[in-house]
């Protein structure tokens, strides 16, 4: 429920392919009246629907496995995020001035490996490229050690004798 209540936009995910359950509807009691969105997946199943479900929330029927209703489900976050002012492409944005200067970086170590690659650098030396890319995607996500990274050069890296 904290995230719940930190959350700008709630994707309400329901399986389509079952009736709606208790715990369903108690969880719905606290997303109604905010920004959300039911999501129905397994919509591509036979008899998914949930004819039991009732609420003011929008509603996007949805499968993960064919991909049905995903443009429909991006197109309404949009929606919810710019209101009418939609973009006609994603383009992503980062509203955080310190993000934008980490993916920046990381965008120029891309280049840099990019580069390296065009010129046959060895690729020991082309880690070193991508780690540059990739450190600075962590100090943002925060998913990647740089212990990660040596294991990971270190492991295809020979030192002969």
């Amino acid at each position: 429920m904290e995230a719940l209540a930190d959350a700008d936009i709630v994707l309400f995910v329901l399986d389509a392919s079952e009736p709606l359950g208790d715990e369903d509807r108690e969880l719905l009691m606290h997303v109604e009246g905010r920004t959300a969105i039911a999501v129905h997946n397994k919509a591509d199943l036979d008899g998914s629907e949930l004819s039991n479900f009732n609420s003011r929330l929008p509603v996007i029927r949805t499968s993960a496995v064919t991909g049905l209703g995903i443009p429909e489900l991006r197109s309404e976050i949009l929606r919810h995020i710019a209101g009418d002012n939609i973009p006609q492409a994603e383009s992503g944005f980062l509203t955080n001035v310190r993000h934008q200067a980490r993916v920046s970086d990381a965008m120029n170590g891309l280049e840099a490996a990019i580069e390296a690659v065009g010129n046959q650098v060895p690729h020991e030396m082309l880690l070193l490229d991508l780690y540059s890319a990739l450190r600075p995607l962590d100090e943002i996500t925060g998913a990647t050690t740089t212990d990660d990274i040596l294991n990971l050069i270190f492991s295809t890296f020979c030192i002969g004798k």
